[in-house]
């Protein structure tokens, strides 16, 4: 079921691939954010991010700057259009969500929403 929705919900990407998305999506919650520490949460090599970054960066949507506490490093953060796209993933996100929720009863509604602080831990522990 999980996988499922997953599927469903990765379709909603706003023109970009899931992993530029989810780096997006990192920028916007860490950043700004070095490098290293971005390969770090999103769990790939350093040469993978790199070359999302520079597609994210020719895209307009994060800009790089350097590191005040060291000038050979830079720092990730994302741009107001990265803010954008990533709002806009996330509306249609939310639209499929409510799409998938229509057609349930408010009491199993109810249950989803009771089960969501408890889903949000366990990917928080991770």
């Amino acid at each position: 079921m999980i996988g499922q929705l997953t599927r469903r919900l990765r379709s909603a990407r706003g023109g970009l691939s899931h992993s530029l998305l989810s780096a997006l999506v990192s920028v916007a919650k860490h950043g700004p954010i070095r490098l290293a520490e971005l390969a770090q949460v999103e769990l790939v090599s350093a040469p993978s991010i790199t070359r999302l970054v520079a597609e994210l960066e020719a895209k307009g949507l994060v800009s790089r700057t350097t590191d005040p506490a060291d000038g050979r490093a830079s720092l990730i953060q994302v741009t107001d259009a990265g803010l954008e796209a990533v709002q806009v993933a996330r509306r249609v996100r939310q639209q499929i969500v409510a799409e998938l929720l229509e057609p349930l009863s408010a009491e199993e509604v109810a249950t989803i929403e009771a089960a969501l602080p408890a889903l949000e831990r366990m990917i928080e522990l991770r």
